[in-house]
């Protein structure tokens, strides 16, 4: 019930969104006669005369994402100011987003072959950019983040007392001493919690996505990704940048539901568990690592929450593995699947030592 109430609460929040904003409603319907423009002077002559002041008209989104790279102010060692938008040309466009892209690169400690790696991948961008409407992936692609921190709290509450509630209650060694308990038990709560945690997070990301889909609608999933993210060189769809989002998601939903678990039975007190996966969530919302510390900022921006965050600059900073250099979307549900395991591995363990050692040693 409780599950229900806050997905009921989270599609009401994402309902609002569009039906307080009529411009967040139907971006299609606007963008439309724009999708499939080259970005051409022609293009930006056109949105110069378009009278871009106003909040609405054809020219509303497509000046938002060019205002994105002419007025870039995300990193505190990269800020460019607004300037005038009769400034806006073709030369200066293109000329602008590869400066900002040299400096992030400096900025995130970058190697020389990520660098060479990335111009490669640049190269099969071609220039002029062709205009996608991807409005609504966008939208789609802003949820992940906070419905994956309130999935992680839920996750976190609910299975806190999955090994610590019966020790906290003193029924624990009474339930194990059946001849299957010792041999099931902790395969079955595992197996349970997963269940729990892959289903919380499909819940919580359905009722979240489902107004996103009613009233915007899925257009731009065949658009470039650098459509979503002005200054990603990743050559890959929308749609499938919005795959490895959900991965990534669901494998955080279950490696978070793994490390509860873990911890209820490490701790035995439910409050302490719930406690550090919350301690865990606010760092990652709100903790910071110096970019100039490679490794350990690199780790940082491998956690689930982060990752989700940012698919634009970290994955400039690349992980060699198997022969090739992979993005942060794509090891990251190698790590999460590899941790998971581990999880598992120290759960069993633990729970032989509490439950199991003593038994054997006395026969």
């Amino acid at each position: 019930m409780v599950l229900l109430a806050v997905a009921a609460f989270l599609f009401f929040v994402s309902a609002q969104r569009y039906l307080s904003n009529p411009n967040e409603m139907h971006p299609w319907d606007t963008e439309q006669p724009l999708d499939g423009r080259e970005m051409d002077e022609e293009f930006f002559a056109e949105m110069r005369g378009s009278g871009y002041q106003e909040t609405s008209g054809l020219w509303h989104f497509a000046t938002i994402y060019t205002g994105k790279v002419f007025g870039y102010n995300e990193s505190q060692s990269v800020t460019h100011g607004l300037g005038e938008v009769e400034n806006w040309t073709e030369d200066v466009f293109y000329d602008t987003r590869k400066r900002v892209i040299d400096e992030l690169e400096d900025s995130f400690y970058l190697t020389k072959e990520e660098r060479d790696h990335w111009a490669k991948l640049e190269e099969i961008n071609s220039k002029p950019f062709v205009y996608r409407c991807t409005k609504d992936v966008q939208n789609l692609r802003d949820t992940y983040q906070f419905t994956l921190t309130i999935a992680c709290m839920l996750i976190a509450v609910f299975l806190s007392g999955s090994f610590a509630g019966e020790i906290e209650n003193r029924t624990d060694s009474l339930i194990y001493s059946s001849n299957y308990g010792y041999n099931y038990a902790v395969v079955t709560k595992i197996v349970a919690g997963c269940t729990f945690s892959l289903i919380t997070g499909i819940l919580m990301l359905i009722m979240v996505h489902v107004p996103v889909i009613i009233f915007g609608g899925l257009h731009g999933l065949d658009a470039p990704w650098y459509m979503v993210m002005p200054f990603s060189e990743i050559s890959l769809k929308a749609g499938e940048m919005l795959f490895l989002h959900t991965l990534v998601y669901i494998l955080g939903c279950v490696l978070t539901g793994l490390l509860v678990m873990m911890l209820s039975l490490l701790f035995g007190r439910s409050m302490v568990a719930s406690g550090t996966i919350f301690a865990l969530i606010l760092f990652d919302l709100f903790g910071t690592v110096p970019t100039h510390l490679r490794v350990l900022s690199q780790i940082r921006y491998l956690t689930p929450i982060t990752v989700l965050l940012n698919s634009n600059v970290p994955d400039m900073r690349l992980t060699k593995i198997f022969g090739r250099y992979l993005i942060s979307f794509q090891i990251a549900p190698i790590i999460y699947v590899i941790c998971g395991f581990i999880l598992i591995v120290i759960t069993a363990w633990l729970f032989y030592r509490r439950y199991c050692w003593k038994k054997d040693i006395g026969r």
